[in-house]
């Protein structure tokens, strides 16, 4: 249920990253609560209006939800107020499609700084880190990022650059770019065994993933 309550941020087309945006939309509707505000690359937009006609008509009625969806296009750079405390910024990641990603910022009023709390990438090749694609990206508290492959085989090395995503042993490679950083869970395709078997190469003796 707590994913209802929130407003939702996408950070680029594909389908496992925006497919569910409807059900979204209507299972609110369905629990009474209301609209949601979907943040999206302006790109993106007039084709999820257009999912939303289609799913009218799929559903054989015109649905309130998907008569007129909230949704805001969002340009890389922009700045998202969630309330006097906290705020979202975007910034453009490296994908094969358009793409972005999101920093949290806390607001500390007291002395007027704002502090990087958590950083979202999305799908995106490793570009983005060693730029970096945001001056607060490396900063951040917590960076929510991607390893689709775990091999460095030279035909998944190769795929990782072609289809946009990161390989497990650049960030091996590139450790001291995130130092500041507390923690860096990370998304994979893969199971447990492979995830561990992957890992331990880069970790200190006898300190291994089971």
């Amino acid at each position: 249920m707590h994913h209802l309550l929130c407003d939702k941020g996408s950070s680029h087309g594909h389908i496992d990253h925006i497919g569910a945006i409807c059900q979204h939309m209507r299972k609110r509707e369905l629990n009474g609560l209301a609209p949601a505000v979907y943040y999206l690359l302006p790109q993106l937009v007039e084709p999820v209006k257009e999912l939303c006609r289609i799913f009218s008509q799929l559903h054989g009625r015109d649905l309130e939800c998907f008569r007129c969806p909230n949704i805001v296009a969002v340009d890389p750079g922009s700045s998202i107020q969630i309330n006097a405390s906290w705020y979202v910024e975007s910034f453009a990641t490296d994908h094969v499609v358009p793409s972005q990603g999101y920093i949290l910022y806390r607001q500390a009023t007291a002395r007027g700084r704002r502090i990087p709390e958590v950083a979202y990438t999305g799908d995106t090749r490793f570009s983005i880190f060693t730029g970096p694609a945001h001056p607060d990206l490396l900063r951040v508290k917590l960076l929510i990022s991607e390893a689709t492959y775990l091999d460095d085989s030279p035909r998944l090395t190769e795929n990782a650059q072609k289809y946009g995503h990161v390989l497990l042993r650049q960030y091996a490679e590139n450790e001291h770019l995130f130092r500041v950083i507390e923690l860096l869970p990370l998304a994979f395709l893969g199971g447990t065994s492979q995830v561990a078997s992957a890992f331990n190469p880069f970790l200190p003796e006898g300190d291994p993933l089971v």
